[in-house]
């Protein structure tokens, strides 16, 4: 079931000798300040308006001389909005590749090429999405191929991870074969998708966007290690300027570098102490920080960096390529003084078993974080979904042994028969380089008697199953137990100080929704409480919009499914909206099934959308709209919003 709940375009030539084109192309791009939905312009006919940004972007000629066509888009005209926000089905694209295959992972709309652009890392392509004049629904309109951004910067690409459409511009982030050599940023034009140029990355790109007025081009490069732990980049961030030009000697790449936090650099003393470094002997501080996802704020001059498994955000200066420092996001908790309650065991009575446990925490840890602007002040939402570290490769279990690594597959016996001992070296399995997480269960000895958490560590129907991490060797009476992700969605202000945190509202609303499927996993159906020892319904996705006199976040639920609605007029105290999730739990995840699991790669379109990555907001035909990204499924899927007074 699907489950809901609720509290004629013209074609203009942009001519090459204006000096600022496009400046007026693409405004409802949501990677920066958010207040996108220019709720005061109507049809935007891209005629060359040239805004000052303070950066002098819009003096350069770089854009114009392009000569993108834009097309009319007429935005939404509200001026103020009220009654609740609902969501409803708009109509989905369904990329047709296997299940589960990142086929519609990240979403990315341009007005000016009134289209939507969306990451099939399956393919290496980029799925172009055209929209129907009236409804807005979902179409394929073209493909952005990427191999000849490989061929133009001379290296074998692996996946497509990010993308980012404004202006007339696309910009894709590309992995590169072996995912620790550095990747590349290729940009395109939405007219023609013809290749403009590639700029190096460094190891890893995960997420790219844009600055609002196309001048700059960041990506966020995780730098994972190799299974095995042989190779580990450093994460980094990548900053493209394209005042000067698009081509080689004109764009200015930096790639921003943490090593100076390196213990013995120039800037060692300025790591918090909460900022988590849990990795490997050996590893640098460098190293250790993945960024995953990047924010801008409104005029492209400051970028806010979420390093997820550090728990922590890293805040840079755009124009001077620096980091300007780093700041922990510190701990959630889950005690009764908090009012916070979680179902914390898959293995309980059922789902929906809420409690609060004393000196349990959680590590915020963000997926996605976004930026807004509200009566002039800067504030950062983050998505908290979690995650934790673990490094697999496959070999035999000789080798594993060898390595002092933890062997992951079936056992055989060394010293026993021909077949064991041949087993032994040479069938390859699943082996553990490196992992920072365990169940209560298996730390349950490493904590004191006198902990309040200890008996709850050793029960099924508590903290037995849920997982935890591994950074301490022992826990004394007085120490925290500590979680992967927060359950929630946060707001903090610019200095990344926590304003708001949404608690266990996210999991009660969808709790009384459904309490049935609550916490259910992505890739299979009648798995409600599957999920519940790991991190929940996972936030992943967030965006924010400007609709009228009001803000709005809308939060992606990455396992759960589902798209849920906040009013953020007011940081200090949002006002749930409503949730509406587009999947059927009674419909089959794949056409064929075994059991609950999938047993085959077709995707079944009658269970809906599975696992929400990427949540991009627009307004076209002067109406409201949002689109999701559904990485399991390969679907996308389009959502007009609405306005319901509840009485």
């Amino acid at each position: 079931m699907k489950t809901s709940l609720t509290a004629p375009a013209l074609k203009i030539i942009v001519p090459a000798i204006l000096a600022a084109t496009l400046a007026a192309c693409g405004g409802d791009d949501n990677n920066s300040s958010n207040n996108n939905a220019d709720d005061n312009t109507n049809t935007d006919t891209n005629t060359g308006n040239n805004t000052d940004t303070g950066n002098e972007t819009n003096n350069s000629p770089t854009l114009a001389d392009l000569g993108i066509e834009c097309e009319t888009v007429t935005t939404a005209t509200d001026t103020s909005v009220s009654g609740t926000l609902e969501l409803s089905v708009v109509d989905t694209y369904v990329s047709g590749n296997e299940f589960d295959t990142a086929s519609a992972e990240i979403v990315s709309y341009d007005k000016c090429s009134d289209k939507l652009y969306v990451v099939n890392a399956e393919d290496a392509t980029v799925d172009v999405l055209s929209l129907a004049q009236t409804t807005s629904a979902p179409a394929k309109h073209g493909t952005i191929d990427l191999s000849a951004a490989a061929t133009a910067a001379g290296i074998e690409i692996g996946a497509a991870n990010s993308v980012s459409a404004k202006q007339g511009l696309v910009a894709v982030a590309i992995e590169a074969d072996t995912k620790q050599d550095n990747g590349l940023i290729a940009l395109y034009r939405s007219d023609t998708l013809a290749l403009i140029g590639t700029y190096t990355a460094g190891a890893l790109p995960d997420m790219v966007t844009l600055s609002e007025d196309a001048r700059y081009i960041l990506t966020a490069n995780e730098g994972e290690p190799s299974g095995d732990y042989t190779n580990d980049p450093e994460g980094s961030v990548t900053i493209v300027d394209l005042k000067n030009g698009f081509g080689p000697d004109d764009a200015v790449v930096s790639q921003v570098s943490f090593a100076d936090f390196n213990v013995g650099g120039s800037r060692a003393d300025e790591v918090p102490a909460d900022v988590r470094l849990p990795g490997p002997a050996g590893t640098t501080v460098a190293q250790d920080l993945e960024p995953e996802y990047l924010a801008l704020n409104s005029d492209g001059t400051v970028a806010w960096v979420a390093m997820q498994e550090n728990n922590a955000v890293a805040i840079i200066d755009v124009a001077n390529a620096t980091v300007e420092g780093m700041k922990g996001l510190g701990k959630k908790s889950w005690s009764p003084a908090s009012e916070n309650e979680l179902d914390a065991s898959n293995k309980d009575d059922g789902t929906g078993q809420f409690d609060s446990y004393e000196q349990l925490v959680g590590l915020y840890m963000p997926d996605t974080i976004v930026s807004v602007e509200i009566d002039g002040e800067t504030y950062i939402l983050t998505a908290n979904e979690g995650d934790g570290r673990e490094y697999i490769y496959e070999t035999t279990q000789q080798a594993c042994d060898a390595a002092g690594h933890e062997w992951d597959g079936d056992d055989f016996a060394p010293g026993g028969d021909d077949e064991d001992a041949d087993a032994y070296a040479n069938e390859e399995d699943d082996c553990i380089s490196w992992i920072d997480e365990a169940r209560g269960g298996d730390i349950e000895e490493l904590v004191a008697d006198a902990h309040p958490l200890k008996a709850a560590l050793d029960d099924n129907d508590q903290l037995k199953r849920i997982k935890v991490t591994t950074d301490q060797a022992e826990y004394a009476a007085a120490d925290d137990i500590v979680t992967f992700g927060a359950r929630s969605f946060s707001i903090w202000d610019a200095a990344g100080d926590l304003v708001y945190d949404s608690g266990d509202v996210i999991a009660k609303q969808v709790y009384d929704v459904d309490p049935e499927d609550f916490n259910s996993t992505n890739d299979e159906n009648d798995s409600g409480d599957n999920r519940s020892d790991d991190k929940g319904t996972e936030p992943e996705a967030i965006e924010v919009a400007k609709i009228g006199d009001r803000f709005f976040a809308f939060v992606g639920l990455e396992r759960q499914g589902g798209v849920m609605v906040f009013d953020i007029t007011d940081p200090t105290d949002p006002e749930y909206q409503s949730y509406l999730n587009n999947r059927d739990f009674d419909a089959p995840v794949c056409t064929v099934v075994d059991g609950t699991e999938c047993d085959n790669d077709t995707y079944s379109v009658d269970a809906g959308d599975l696992g929400p990555e990427s949540i991009e907001y627009f307004t076209r035909e002067g109406k409201h709209f949002i689109a999701v990204g559904n990485e399991v499924s390969g679907t996308t899927t389009v959502y007009s919003i609405g306005f319901q007074d509840i009485r």
